[in-house]
């Protein structure tokens, strides 16, 4: 019997994106939103601590971007707001995506190299008019096709099951939260 995979996401345009990314693996993507506190640590455990706390079977995705000099990973709403700040800098975006089965989490991802440039294009969310993958003459706001998309290489990890690691389910969180 297939699986009914679900998105747990508040950002409605993500939901949108990986929507658009699993129909063209015919796979129908139904959305589900519980607020999650999210923790501050390395993108593994983020993303594992989200997975543990949704319905075994249901997808969470986590997205860092690593800004050459710059200490940002997973803080990346803070940030939008200093990306100026960061013109030309060598930068990768990455996006995992998990999901729980019995006590496990199966991660899968996605990762494009780029650099950061002057705001360009209107299309997409957060970064995207910053981020200029390599092999791009076009910002991801201006043009974002599979081989620029790092949520496109999940979605892709995930389809042939080229998981990226499995981990323990992560219940009791006792360090500091975002």
């Amino acid at each position: 019997m297939p699986i009914n995979w679900k998105l747990n996401t508040s950002n409605k345009g993500k939901f949108e994106e990986f929507q658009i990314l699993f129909n063209k693996h015919g796979i129908n993507l139904n959305y589900s939103h519980t607020d999650l506190k999210e923790i501050d640590a390395d993108p593994i455990t983020v993303i594992a601590h989200k997975a543990s706390q949704v319905e075994p079977f249901t997808l969470v995705d986590d997205t860092s971007l690593d800004i050459t000099g710059e200490k940002v990973g997973i803080h990346v709403r803070w940030l939008l707001e200093h990306l100026k700040d960061c013109l030309n800098r060598e930068a990768v975006w990455t996006v995992l995506l998990a999901y729980r089965e019995d006590k496990n989490i199966f991660i899968y991802k996605g990762a494009v190299f780029g650099k950061i440039v002057p705001k360009s294009g209107d299309r997409g969310f957060g970064f995207d008019p910053f981020f200029m993958p390599k092999g791009s003459l076009k910002t991801l706001a201006e043009f974002k096709p599979d081989k620029f998309n790092a949520r496109a290489q999940a979605v892709n990890a995930f389809i042939r099951n080229k998981i990226y690691k499995v981990v323990p389910e992560i219940n009791n969180w006792e360090g500091p939260w975002q």
